[in-house]
């Protein structure tokens, strides 16, 4: 599983660290990715005067904006799983 944590520290908060997480999880969802891909919560990863902070897997990125969320999911979130395994919708493909 693919592990996604999102800051929830109160600067990442101002700046939308709620909205950017519940985004993501929709692209999860529309992906069909519940199983594979799991978004969490973490206080205060450090890149507070950056932006919001996201780490996936092991690698680490600031100043993510809320309404880049689904571009960065589709580049650094789908880019990171094996595309073999990747579970498409009926009649959809994904696109990388």
């Amino acid at each position: 599983m693919l592990i996604v944590t999102v800051c929830v520290g109160s600067s990442c908060c101002v700046r939308g660290s709620d909205e950017l997480a519940t985004k993501l999880q929709q692209c999860i969802e529309r992906e069909h990715l519940e199983g594979r891909v799991d978004i969490v919560g973490a206080f205060c990863m450090d890149g507070c005067s950056q932006g919001i902070s996201v780490r996936v897997g092991d690698r680490q990125f600031s100043g993510i904006r809320p309404e880049d969320g689904e571009s960065f999911f589709y580049r650094e979130i789908i880019g990171n799983l094996d595309r073999d395994s990747l579970v498409r919708a009926p009649n959809r493909e994904i696109v990388l």
